[in-house]
């Protein structure tokens, strides 16, 4: 394995586990989804201000390449406003993260649609397995606080969630190697913020899914989590936003500059396992590290190693 892809795998990974914290964070946050996916788009927007050579890269960006990405943008907002809200409706980080075993599985089918290649079928079977690995984790780790909310909804929403990650991160690996990462990460989230200040114009409703009748301006909190001030909400948004966005982000798009879309997706599989652990140290949830998550997070690890051996194995031959 070459310097430059080893490089792109351990950031990849990194990034992978930084957005296992969302989760967490999606827990901790008090307020709606709307408001947390509104506040998080336009502060880690905000953020690539404060990278240096950013401006540069952003004048030297084609307008029709800005216009696309902040298409995309609007695929990532619905993505998180999806994420989000299963957690809130589901009450349940474990059940969202659950469904997110099928993003490889949507990956291997809508890459060699777009790509107009033909279909994997390893790439298919590793999928599957994956979901088989985190589906063991999601049914024998249920959520300690109690599932009280809608869970068949939860799931609907959390698997078409998956499904719209996995559409824009495909598209996404077409354009990393001709336009800027953070140029794309910034674009994507401006695109993102306009799409949802229209819905909020817009007042757009759908019932126990979306509303933006709930959506706090200033999101203070009467029953703050892990932090006892009414301004929590604000610590935890700010996390959300600069780390586990603007960091993550662009160290995602970087990685992907080097290896397959659908290599990433197989990748961000793990994002249960480390959302899983940090819920264990951070809330003490031993609960979780029993036989069955030890055997789902097996099945996951191994489907990535085998990916990754097959593949590199693949580079060699065409190597020599």
């Amino acid at each position: 394995m070459d310097k430059e892809l080893r490089k792109a795998y351990i950031q990849l990974h990194i990034a992978v586990f930084i957005f296992g914290f969302t989760a967490i964070l999606g827990k901790l946050i008090s307020a709606d989804h709307f408001t947390l996916v509104w506040h998080r788009m336009w502060l880690a927007a905000l953020g690539f201000f404060l990278i240096p050579g950013f401006l540069r890269a952003l004048k030297q960006t084609k307008a029709k390449d800005l216009l696309i990405l902040s298409g995309i943008g609007v695929l990532v907002a619905i993505h998180w406003l999806t994420f989000y809200g299963s957690i809130k409706i589901g009450d349940s980080a474990s059940l969202t993260l659950g469904c997110f075993g099928l993003t490889s599985t949507f990956t291997s089918i809508l890459e060699p649609l777009i790509y107009r290649k033909k279909f994997v079928v390893l790439d298919v079977v590793l999928g599957l397995m994956a979901l088989a690995g985190i589906s063991i984790i999601a049914v024998y780790a249920p959520d300690p606080s109690g599932t009280t909310g809608n869970i068949p909804l939860a799931i609907a929403v959390g698997v078409f969630s998956t499904f719209v990650a996995a559409l824009f991160s495909t598209i996404n690996s077409t354009l990393t190697n001709r336009i800027d990462t953070k140029v794309m990460s910034f674009t994507e989230l401006g695109g993102g913020y306009l799409f949802l200040c229209i819905l909020l114009l817009s007042s757009f409703h759908i019932p126990e899914v979306l509303s933006v009748d709930t959506f706090k301006l200033w999101p203070v909190t009467d029953s703050p989590k892990f932090i006892d001030s009414p301004y929590a909400d604000f610590i935890w948004i700010a996390l959300l936003a600069l780390v586990c966005t603007n960091i993550a982000f662009v160290m995602n798009l970087n990685a992907m500059k080097r290896v397959s879309a659908f290599t990433a997706n197989l990748a961000i599989n793990l994002e249960p396992v480390y959302g899983i652990l940090m819920a264990a140290f951070i809330f003490k949830e031993h609960q979780y590290l029993n036989l069955q998550f030890y055997l789902g997070a097996g099945i996951i690890l191994l489907s990535v190693v085998v990916h990754s051996i097959i593949k590199s194995r693949e580079r060699n031959k065409r190597n020599h």
